[in-house]
C-alpha cells in the first residue's frame, strides 16, 4: 500500500491522489485523527518522488517486498532466494539505468527497511482505529477496511 501511496503522490500539492481520483492531503488525515500516520507516510512519498523512483524500480520494489519473510512459512529458505534474486535483478537495473556513485541502489534497499516499519505503522494504526471505534472519512476506512459497526 505504501508503495502504491508514493506512486499516486503529487509533490506540487502535496497529497496523495487515491483511485477515486480525489487528493487526501496530511489534513485530511489529521481530520481522521491519524497525523502521527499522515507525516510518516507522506515523508515517504516525498522522498520516493525525490529519488525519481522509475516504474521498473516500483515493480522490482513490490516484487522483493512480496517475497519477504512471514511468521508461520512452510519454506522461508525458498522465499528467500526468490527475493534475493529479485534484489539482484534491481542492482543490475539500478546499474545499468543510473549514474554511477550516486548510492541509488543503497537508497532503495534502505526504501525496504522503511517499508517494513511504515507497514507495521499501518497496522497498529488500523488496530486502534477499530478498538477506538473512530469515525474516518469513508474512502479512508474503505482503504484501511475499518467499518462502521
Amino acid at each position: 500500500m505504501m508503495l502504491r501511496c508514493s506512486r499516486k503522490y503529487d509533490i506540487k500539492t502535496d497529497s496523495i491522489v487515491y483511485a477515486n481520483n480525489q487528493p487526501y492531503t496530511r489534513q485530511n488525515y489529521s481530520s481522521a485523527c491519524i497525523s502521527y500516520v499522515a507525516d510518516t507516510l507522506f515523508n515517504f512519498c516525498r522522498r520516493m518522488h525525490m529519488l525519481k523512483v522509475d516504474n521498473a524500480e516500483y515493480a522490482l520494489l513490490t516484487a522483493i517486498v512480496i517475497f519477504s519473510d512471514r511468521p508461520q512459512l512452510l519454506e522461508p529458505h525458498k522465499v528467500e532466494e526468490i527475493q534475493e534474486k529479485y534484489i539482484e535483478i534491481l542492482r543490475i537495473y539500478v546499474e545499468t539505468r543510473r549514474p554511477p556513485n550516486k548510492c541509488h541502489f543503497a537508497k532503495l534497499l534502505g526504501i525496504l527497511t522503511e517499508l517494513r516499519t511504515l507497514g507495521n505503522i499501518n497496522s497498529e494504526m488500523c488496530v486502534s482505529l477499530k478498538v477506538q471505534n473512530k469515525k474516518l472519512p469513508a474512502f479512508l476506512a474503505e482503504i484501511w477496511d475499518i467499518q462502521d459497526s
